[in-house]
């Protein structure tokens, strides 16, 4: 006989919210291990003691968990998903006929906690997946994506500058003047205006193509002023923040995360990051040993402060490096090149190039007029030989030397495997692509709640403790039950009937 379910409402409900959660769901995992209640203590001082109560804050960061957990982006789509959510709500503590906070409520308390109180969890969960033995601290893996910012590129507008700056200097020394010193009046009795500075400014819907161009030097988003304006292969020229992620080596846990400029090379970031990556580390008693990362990172000042600090980098020279030139030797003592015809090329000058500075090397005219190869060394109307070679070359060498070693290649190989995969998973599985707030802290707090949820998943996985379902348990008693009724001379047990059967049961 066919069953047909009727729709019929009851006015009472005999129903426990609890024994509708399996006792092995990860949220009740989270909910026995990660405590939150230091949250109540570190945001008391910015509540008042009088009005409406706010959200609680351990609810707060349980529902941005949440949302990050199942990739969910938007604040209005995550309360939607723990409303009609029970484990959601067993996992917030809120009941079937209690209403959750609104959309607006995790806007404003997202803008009212700071960024430290981020860090703090962020720290919190890094402390569970060392204490599962998934961190080893030894060796770190740097990289960098692109987060989409919650602004347009077409909002960009120009900065608005002064063109004349004594202009306005005079001004304020018009109005801080004394009374008797100041400019003539008119019949009036109104003070004779100056005419006032012009304005630079361009429109950016002209049709001049000069006009039309943008940069994150001339301008900046209406909407998002720390957004900047980037581009990368296969991502299309927009508004965006860069996010800079440390991971560990040995199960791919993040140890530090942060948000930064998107117009901000990578190696800037570094300093900031690895200063995080340190302090999370020693609160455990570990330490960096060894630094992954690819020539994005790679300058003078890096390779110095790593050395510095003791710690070994692997990193890619830049793609302009070269160990040696080819027809030229370089002599150390006296500073010089000689090419394979016998000219020395002196040491000329000094050229500066960004943080370092280039030392140019330049032949003899009369060496090089009579030159056999001259035509295949020297090109143009130039009558000498340049060369130019980085002040930093002697670091280069030492890098090169260094990646040039079986376990170099190894570890440039390895780094790829490493955290590459830890930044897709967080664009993609982490709800880590796009940024809906804006300012840079609102983007660095999203970051750090992105890679709080990747560290979940992985301590989930491999590092909690997993209970056992209920027919399991079952077997358990009556496999326990067989094996010790079992005659001794069948098997010997040195760990007990319990560690046989959960390794063969499960």
């Amino acid at each position: 006989m066919q069953g047909i379910k009727q729709r019929t409402p009851k006015l009472f409900y005999q129903f426990a919210l609890s024994d509708q959660v399996p006792a092995d769901h990860p949220y009740r995992r989270i909910e026995q291990h990660l405590n939150l209640s230091f949250l109540y203590k570190k945001t008391r001082h910015l509540y008042g003691t009088e009005g409406q109560q706010s959200i609680d804050p351990v609810v707060f960061v349980k529902m941005c968990l949440l949302g990050y957990f199942n990739n969910i982006t938007s604040d209005r789509g995550l309360c939607r998903y723990c409303a009609d959510s029970m484990s959601a709500r067993w996992f917030l503590g809120y009941d079937i006929d209690e209403w959750l906070p609104v959309h607006s409520t995790l806007s404003r308390t997202r803008q009212l906690f700071g960024t430290e109180l981020f860090e703090e969890v962020f720290c919190l969960v890094l402390g569970l997946c060392v204490d599962a033995g998934l961190v080893e601290g030894k060796r770190q893996a740097f990289d960098s994506g692109l987060v989409k910012a919650n602004a347009s590129i077409d909002s960009m507008q120009r900065i608005v500058i002064m063109d004349d700056a004594s202009e306005y200097c005079r001004q304020v020394d018009d109005e801080n003047a004394d009374p008797a010193l100041l400019p003539a009046r008119s019949s009036d009795n109104a003070p004779v205006a100056a005419p006032e500075a012009p304005l630079r400014s361009v429109d950016c819907t002209s049709d001049d193509p000069v006009k039309r161009k943008r940069s994150n030097k001339t301008h900046q988003s209406a909407s998002d002023p720390d957004a900047r304006m980037a581009r990368k292969p296969g991502k299309p020229t927009d508004m965006y923040y860069h996010s800079q992620i440390s991971v560990d080596s040995q199960h791919g846990v993040i140890v530090g995360a942060m948000a930064d400029y998107a117009d901000l090379e990578d190696h800037k970031s570094l300093p900031g990051l690895l200063e995080r990556v340190q302090s999370n580390l020693s609160d455990h008693g570990l330490a960096v040993e060894e630094i992954l990362a690819d020539s994005k990172y790679n300058t003078i000042t890096t390779i110095e402060a790593c050395q510095q600090e003791g710690i070994t980098a692997f990193m890619q020279n830049p793609s302009g490096y070269k160990r040696e030139r080819e027809g030229f030797t370089f002599d150390n003592q006296t500073n010089a090149y000689t090419c394979s015809q016998g000219a020395v090329l002196a040491f000329k000058r000094e050229q500066p190039c960004r943080e370092y500075v280039n030392y140019v090397y330049v032949s003899r005219a009369v060496d090089c007029k009579e030159c056999p190869i001259r035509s295949q060394c020297i090109t143009g109307k130039s009558t000498v030989k340049t060369l130019t070679h980085s002040s930093g070359k002697a670091l280069y060498d030492l890098m090169d030397d260094r990646l040039q070693t079986d376990d170099g290649r190894r570890m440039l190989a390895k780094r790829k495997g490493i955290v590459e995969p830890v930044i897709g998973n967080l664009m993609h599985h982490n709800g880590m692509k796009k940024v809906y707030g804006r300012g840079r802290d609102t983007a660095d707090k999203h970051v750090l709640m992105a890679s709080i949820s990747f560290n979940l998943k992985k301590w989930l996985r491999y590092g909690a403790p997993k209970p056992l379902r209920k027919a399991t348990s079952a077997a358990l008693e009556r496999g326990r039950a067989v094996v010790d009724g079992l005659s001794g001379a069948m098997v010997e047990k040195p760990y007990g009937s319990d560690y046989f059967l959960r390794h063969t049961l499960t």
